[in-house]
């Protein structure tokens, strides 16, 4: 028996054993997240676009069930399918506010930058989610996504949940840089999975204004809502 075929064989008795289930609803689905929680999830209004000391942030759905639950399979449990899902409710809601005008073509010379994960992280998860929410938004519109490297996080930070503004602020100040080309006046979009305060994206900013960047917006999958909001 070939390789491939025994590779095949045990993928079939895995699913048969423990079939693959919705990373939204926890039901059992042919993808990773059903048709009815993608259709539930477009149902949700888009929370307002943000501003943040760069410029605008704009979300693509509240971090709300069932958003909330594929965002966490898609950051925690290696669930690609999810974030590949995730990308695109991306592209559908957000294409409008980031291209504005009658033509909704990208600007010219938009350079996508995802957060960078910082190695220890990198290397539990196998991949960066915010960089595949990156690779659909670049391929819509036909624009590159920055090499890895050139957006860089200089250490392992603390995770961010359970943080207050100040402290996330603290948190992440000083710990990204740029290292790819100048970028020119460029517009970046600047991509992460969630936003809460916006510490993480501030600080990313921060290092691109220095690298030349004029115009920054930011992009995620998901905004939690102020809680006076």
């Amino acid at each position: 028996m070939s390789i491939h075929r025994i590779v095949d064989v045990a993928a079939a008795v895995l699913e048969a054993l423990a079939p693959r289930r919705c990373a939204g609803c926890g039901l059992p689905a042919a993808g990773d997240v059903c048709e009815a929680c993608v259709e539930l999830s477009l149902t949700l209004a888009p929370p307002p676009s943000r501003a943040l000391a760069f410029g605008a942030c704009h979300a693509a759905l509240p971090f709300e069930p069932p958003v909330r639950s594929i965002v966490h399979h898609a950051k925690y449990r290696g669930r690609r399918g999810a974030a590949a899902v995730l990308g695109a409710l991306v592209v559908e809601r957000l294409w409008p506010a980031l291209t504005r005008g009658p033509s909704h073509q990208a600007p010219p010379g938009v350079v996508v930058v995802p957060v960078p994960l910082g190695p220890r992280r990198r290397r539990a998860r196998g991949y960066n989610q915010a960089a595949l929410l990156a690779a659909a938004l670049a391929r819509q519109a036909g624009a590159p996504v920055a090499a890895p490297g050139h957006a860089l996080r200089l250490r392992d930070t603390a995770p961010q949940v359970g943080r207050r503004g100040e402290e996330r602020r603290a948190n992440v100040s000083g710990a990204f840089a740029w290292r790819g080309p100048p970028l020119h006046a460029a517009t970046v979009w600047l991509v992460d999975d969630v936003v809460t305060t916006g510490a993480t994206l501030a600080a990313l900013a921060t290092a691109l204004q220095q690298a030349g960047a004029s115009r920054i917006e930011g992009v995620a999958a998901a905004m939690v809502q102020p809680r006076h909001a």
